[in-house]
C-alpha cells in the first residue's frame, strides 16, 4: 500500500484526498497479533511533549489531495466518534508545497468558519469531482455553497492569522519528520503510517494498540 509521498513537486495532474483519526484504551479491543517497533510503527528517536499532558495525544497529519487520506475518512470518522475523554485527538495539514499549502488553508477555513462539512466536501471536490481546489474559479463557488462570500474567505486566507497556521504546520511537519501521509503520531512518541507491513485499512488498529499501551 503506497503513501502520497513526501516531494516538494508541482503537481499537476488530478489527485486524491483525506482523513483523521484516534482513540484511548479500549479493554474490549482484541489484537491480532502483537504489532512490533522497527515493522508496524516507528519510535521517535525523542520523546516530544504534547499539548495536554493529562490526556494521550494523537495527531493526524494529512493532505486533502492524498487518495489513502480520502479512503481512510469514513473508517476515520466512525472511530473518532467512539472516542474517551482521556483521548486528545487533532490533525495538522501537510504544507509540502504550494498546492498543499492552498489546501491547508481550506482545513484552517473549516475551523474558522466552524464548518467542519467544508472538510468532507473538499476531499470529494478533489477525489470525486477531479477538481484542484487551488484557483479563485474553483474556491469562489465552493465558499459560496457554505454561506461564505469571496471577501470573507480571500481576507481569512491572506490574513496574518492564516500565516501563522501555515507556518506552525511546517513547524509540526518538520518536528515530527513527516515524509508520507496519512500518518499518526501517538502521544509524542510512535509514529504510524502506512508501510508494506501495515495497510491503509490498518493504521487505526495500530494507533489503539498503542493507545493501550501508553494507558497501561
Amino acid at each position: 500500500m503506497l503513501i502520497a509521498i513526501l516531494e516538494a513537486l508541482i503537481i499537476d495532474f488530478p489527485i486524491s484526498a483525506f482523513v483523521p483519526v484516534i482513540g484511548t484504551r479500549r479493554p474490549n479491543l482484541i489484537f491480532s497479533e502483537e504489532y512490533k517497533a522497527g515493522k508496524h510503527y516507528q519510535i521517535l528517536p525523542q520523546t516530544i511533549a504534547t499539548r495536554d499532558a493529562k490526556k494521550i495525544e494523537i495527531i493526524e497529519f494529512f493532505w486533502f489531495g492524498c487518495g489513502h487520506c480520502y479512503s481512510l475518512e469514513n473508517q476515520l470518522k466512525s472511530w473518532e466518534e467512539k472516542l474517551p475523554s482521556d483521548i486528545d485527538f487533532w490533525r495538522s495539514p501537510i504544507t509540502w508545497n504550494e498546492m498543499a499549502k492552498t489546501h491547508a488553508k481550506l482545513f484552517f477555513a473549516a475551523e474558522f468558519f466552524k464548518k467542519p462539512e467544508i472538510i468532507s466536501n473538499t476531499f470529494v471536490s478533489i477525489h470525486a469531482n477531479r477538481r484542484m481546489m487551488t484557483s479563485d474559479q474553483e474556491l469562489q463557488p465552493f465558499f459560496a455553497s457554505f454561506g461564505i462570500t469571496e471577501d470573507q474567505y480571500l481576507s481569512l486566507f491572506n490574513s496574518f492569522a492564516m500565516q501563522n497556521k501555515i507556518r506552525r504546520a511546517d513547524t509540526f511537519g518538520l518536528k515530527y519528520q513527516i515524509r508520507g501521509v496519512p500518518a499518526f503520531i501517538v502521544n509524542g512518541k510512535y509514529k504510524v503510517s502506512a508501510s508494506n507491513d501495515v495497510g491503509t485499512a490498518e493504521l487505526l488498529d495500530v494507533v489503539d494498540y498503542l493507545i493501550n499501551l501508553e494507558s497501561d
